[in-house]
């Protein structure tokens, strides 16, 4: 199943097996739980010059990343990015859409 993940400022667009298409918003509830817990060490967070951790880059690999991961680790059929950094007019409003 295709999947609009739309940005302030661009779209992309991600392919996820129908089991998660059918819940994508439960998924990005989960993934936005893990993405912003500071207790999780991932490649995501925004570090001052410290390297404390201070905000976190929303992206389509950050959730490809989870849900390959955390929710299709066992599973063959992978999300992946079809096609990124769409313009607005591009957006098929026949695939179901999530917003960041």
């Amino acid at each position: 199943m295709y999947i609009n993940l739309v940005f302030d400022y661009y779209i992309d667009q991600i392919y996820v097996p129908d089991f998660v298409g059918q819940k994508i918003k439960f998924y990005q509830n989960k993934c936005d739980k893990w993405l912003f817990n500071k207790l999780n060490d991932h490649e995501y967070w925004t570090k001052d010059s410290r390297g404390e951790k201070y905000g976190v880059e929303i992206c389509s690999d950050a959730f490809i990343f989870w849900l390959n991961n955390y929710v299709l680790n066992d599973n063959d059929d992978k999300a992946y990015i079809v096609k990124s950094n769409l313009e607005r007019q591009e957006l098929d409003k026949s695939y179901k859409s999530i917003y960041y």
